[in-house]
């Protein structure tokens, strides 16, 4: 049994107390100078570093996981969805660029599965493809990998964003931290693809949050995947490979997914949870009987937190309307899922997203790729989805190899030199009635 003197348990006692530690200043490396910092490597990073780096900017791609893709891969969610309107009119795909060249490379790979959404068949070829695909989660990382490498994106694995480096309202670059310890990557530009705003928060750029459920917003779940030693019922949704297939698993929340105790509550309860998921998917549907579950994903699945305050915000009308901006460098054509109660189909081909919704307000030489934009919660709904996503990370990219090339920052970036380039490089930014167009 220990014995403390009087004076060793009062010390105790009052560390016990402290509700701070103040870290001892030390001398961070600097292991990265470059052009440009990209932080995280799903749809919207993984796309903006390639952007990048194709359009001659020294890239750093930083990355939690060992592989990229984000949600697709790491949450399972294995449905890339809107590259058209999933209803007429339907006549032009809004996403292709670097997007298209993901699902074209995955078909190659017989990579592709049965998506899940009713939609019209598309031969997929270039310009031709579908509202969405369900992609294998192990060959998208392989895709999506070998496009990084032969783009010359230098990548950074198992590490975390930690801070962001500002000096006078402006970014030079962030800190992360790895095996190796903590590091500086100083950038001209950093691409914020966190997925949930981690690095626009960190540098101070406003922003607004649904936290619990006093506002319309989007809840989590949990993926899980199964084989099929017989044929999946029609009724149980969900990507399809034939062999196999991805189910929606237990759902979460409200929860406020960027806070880590909220977050760990909910991977816990939800994995407690599978098994008993698939058990009732067994007594509702008997074909299921003989499977099991062969594989869960890394993550639960977010799909809302932090949206950056922009130099504008994406509307309801916006969305519902079909609008045009000038400095549009993205289309959206999908359905707004939720909040309107039902799935609420666009009676358009689709609207714009300008480019000054990936410019946040108060901080420099940062840009905002993904489903943190600067929107409202109906738009978001539409423009959530991954391949949209992709052309938003497509764009923030090339905005950040373009800044870098020509001494601009995001705010005073030419939006037509932007645009020329996009458009060069296959992006869609403008709508017609021929879909090969």
């Amino acid at each position: 049994m220990a014995i403390h003197s009087p004076d060793s348990t009062t010390r105790i006692a009052e560390e016990r107390r402290i509700k701070t530690y103040s870290e001892p200043p030390r001398k961070i490396p600097v292991t990265r100078d470059v052009d440009v910092v990209v932080v995280g490597g799903g749809p919207a990073g993984l796309t903006a570093a390639i952007a990048s780096a194709r359009n001659g900017a020294r890239t750093t791609l930083v990355e939690r996981f060992g592989y990229l893709g984000g949600t697709a891969t790491a949450a399972l969610m294995a449905n890339i969805n809107g590259f058209r309107n999933q209803v007429d009119p339907d006549s032009t795909q809004t996403v292709r660029g670097i997007a298209e060249e993901i699902i074209l490379a995955l078909k190659s790979l017989d990579g592709l599965g049965t998506s899940p959404y009713p939609q019209k068949p598309y031969p997929t070829e270039p310009g031709k493809l579908e509202y969405s695909y369900a992609v294998d989660p192990e060959k998208l990382k392989y895709v999506t990998l070998k496009m990084c490498v032969d783009a010359g994106v230098d990548m950074m694995f198992h590490t975390y964003f930690c801070d962001s480096i500002i000096e006078d309202n402006t970014i030079r670059g962030v800190i992360v931290e790895n095996k190796s310890g903590r590091q500086a990557l100083i950038a001209r530009v950093v691409v914020d693809a966190s997925g949930d705003a981690d690095v626009a928060a960190r540098a101070g750029a406003p922003f607004w949050q649904v936290k619990k459920d006093e506002a319309p917003r989007l809840n989590d779940g949990i993926m899980y995947r199964i084989d099929l030693p017989s044929s999946r019922p029609d009724k149980v949704r969900g990507p399809d490979f034939g062999s196999s297939a991805v189910l929606w698993g237990p759902r979460i929340g409200p929860i406020d997914g960027t806070d880590a105790d909220q977050l760990s509550q909910a991977e816990i309860n939800a994995r407690l949870r599978i098994f008993e998921d698939l058990a009732q998917k067994q007594k509702d549907y008997p074909e299921l009987a003989a499977s099991r579950i062969i594989e869960t994903p890394p993550q639960v699945g977010i799909r809302q937190t932090r949206f950056v305050e922009g130099e504008y915000k994406l509307t309801a009308d916006d969305a519902l309307e079909g609008r045009r901006f000038p400095d549009v460098v993205a289309i959206s054509s999908c359905p707004i899922i939720h909040v309107y109660g039902y799935r609420r189909y666009l009676e358009h081909q689709g609207y714009d997203i300008p480019y000054r919704c990936l410019v946040p307000k108060k901080i420099d030489n940062l840009l905002v790729a993904g489903r943190p934009i600067s929107s409202e919660q109906q738009p978001y709904e539409s423009h959530r989805a991954m391949a949209p996503v992709m052309a938003i990370g497509q764009a923030a990219g090339a905005a950040a190899a373009l800044c870098a090339k020509t001494g601009s920052t995001p705010r005073t970036l030419d939006i037509a030199l932007l645009q020329e380039t996009l458009i060069s490089q296959n992006a869609v930014l403008h709508l017609n009635a021929d879909p090969a167009a």
